[in-house]
């Protein structure tokens, strides 16, 4: 009867251990599905920052295509576009660092997942994650090309705004400029097509993992 008994106490002691591992597992999974969550608001924040940005571009565009509808004469009409296209480039520069910062709190976040997705047992789970951290570097990575070909371009718009702004306007070194930052733009739009399809990838990953391992 003795025996019988220890042997029972251990079976049960061993489904024990077995079912603390399981609720354990099944907690770390939730860990890293509500850090995934968060990623997720930021990322909105993210993309929002993006949306506000390309606005100002437009409205800047505009004041742009205005200062050429001016006739020579009109010097303070021709001037005030400039001035307020400046403006507009200024609120785009703010918003630009505004949107690298929040670059820069989602990779420590993605950290964070990193670390806690370490002790996940479940190794489809582990990899699937590993590769959702994988692909948000690589597009970490392609924004800072990107992040850094568009303050280039934002400051060869601000000489050709500072040119349109003279009494006397240079067309000469304004042409030159213009070369120039068309030749820029070329890169900025080439790298942010291809951050888009990170963008759409990393959306992608991150709905699998959900649908398969959410709550």
């Amino acid at each position: 009867m003795y025996k019988k008994f220890n042997s029972l106490f251990f079976v049960i002691s061993i489904l024990f251990i077995l079912c603390s591992g399981c609720t354990s597992q099944a907690k770390q999974k939730n860990l890293v599905i509500n850090q995934l969550g968060e990623i997720a608001k930021m990322e909105q924040k993210f993309q929002k920052a993006g949306e506000r940005i390309q606005k100002l571009e437009i409205k800047e565009l505009e004041y742009y295509e205005k200062i050429y509808l001016y006739k020579i004469s009109e010097v303070n009409k021709r001037q005030e576009s400039a001035k307020q296209a400046i403006n507009l480039l200024n609120e785009r520069k703010e918003r630009v660092i505004e949107e690298s910062k929040l670059i820069d709190d989602i990779d420590i976040k993605i950290k964070e997942l990193q670390t806690i997705n370490i002790e996940t047992k479940d190794e489809q789970f582990r990899n699937e994650v590993n590769n959702f951290i994988k692909t948000w570097r690589e597009r970490t990575e392609l924004y800072d090309k990107l992040n850094s070909k568009y303050k280039d371009a934002m400051e060869t718009d601000l000489s050709i705004y500072n040119l349109l702004s003279q009494k006397k306007v240079d067309l000469k070194n304004v042409k030159s400029e213009t070369k120039d930052t068309n030749h820029i733009y070329k890169d900025v739009i080439k790298y942010n097509d291809q951050l888009n399809l990170y963008t759409q990838k990393l959306n992608i990953l991150q709905k699998d993992i959900y649908e398969k391992y959410g709550k």
